[in-house]
């Protein structure tokens, strides 16, 4: 039996598929939410399923809140694959007294460390773009994303790799990068056969989603995980969820920030794709098929 899982990980983003191949199960982890939540260390209870590697690990995009997870697993829980926008950073120190740690950019550092250590193959844009990667009788296919070298997010994190920048330099690349990252997010579907079980889209945007689906046409998922979280008009529309109209609409974020808008937000996109809904602050979304 195969199964998804949609962490509950705050307003962050990490999802679990296992799925079942002549060869044992294998486990893909797409985006690890931040370095922890709420104390906890979600990607280690891999460890009670029996699962003693990754085999194929995804980051949608450069923000904190998708690679920071990945920190859990260092010393704990090898990772075979990794399909990534951009490879190792060893960003500016002078990031920290300005910004201080809550970007995770040390972290970054350490987890490609980690995946060096253990002979992780790094997987680049133009290694997955458009392929499928098959499991079994299970499929995860790449719907969209950008080349490297037109991803701003990308620049501008190496530009933060120098020590010569002054702390104006430093504070502009930062806000270019942090605002190009979301438009820079890959967009993957997970299938059995001819189904789409789930869209995947990390925080993707609404633009980059029309896209995606001019090309590959549309499908119906069981399942889609709602980009940046319902959080921003800009990130989906009513028209892409009345033509895609997911079974099940999950929104990973947290109590916090689910507010009154968000709630009205989120409810009109479920009414134009007539989608059931979940929130991870209920608690995870699991799905077996």
């Amino acid at each position: 039996m195969n199964e998804l899982y949609i962490l509950n990980v705050g307003r962050a983003d990490c999802i679990v598929m296992l799925l079942d191949t002549p060869q044992g199960r294998k486990c893909i982890v797409m985006d690890a939410g931040s370095c922890t939540y709420q104390g906890k260390t979600p990607l280690l209870t891999l460890r009670s399923k029996g699962i003693c590697e990754v085999d194929l690990a995804i980051l949608t995009h450069l923000h904190q809140d998708h690679f920071g997870g990945f920190h859990q697993l260092i010393g704990q829980i090898p990772i075979k694959k990794l399909l990534t926008p951009c490879g190792d950073l060893v960003f500016t120190k002078r990031i920290y007294p300005l910004f201080g740690d809550r970007e995770y950019y040390r972290e970054y550092h350490q987890i490609f460390s980690y995946l060096a250590d253990c002979g992780t193959e790094l997987c680049f844009p133009k290694d997955y773009t458009g392929r499928t990667f098959v499991y079994g009788n299970c499929g995860l296919q790449c719907l969209f994303t950008k080349m490297s070298s037109a991803m701003e997010s990308v620049l501008c994190a190496k530009l933060l790799c120098s020590s010569s920048l002054s702390d104006d330099e430093i504070a502009k690349l930062l806000e270019r990068y942090k605002q190009a990252c979301n438009a820079d997010s890959s967009i993957w579907a997970l299938q059995q056969g001819r189904e789409v079980i789930a869209l995947l889209g990390g925080d993707s945007t609404d633009q980059s989603m029309q896209l995606a689906l001019d090309r590959v046409g549309t499908f119906h998922p069981i399942v889609q995980k709602l980009s940046h979280h319902g959080l921003g008009n800009s990130y989906f529309s009513a028209e892409i969820q009345a033509r895609l109209k997911p079974g099940t609409l999950v929104v990973s974020t947290d109590s916090v920030h689910c507010d009154e808008t968000v709630q009205e937000r989120v409810s009109a996109l479920c009414k134009a794709g007539d989608s059931k809904l979940h929130y991870t602050f209920h608690g995870d979304y699991s799905l077996a098929f």
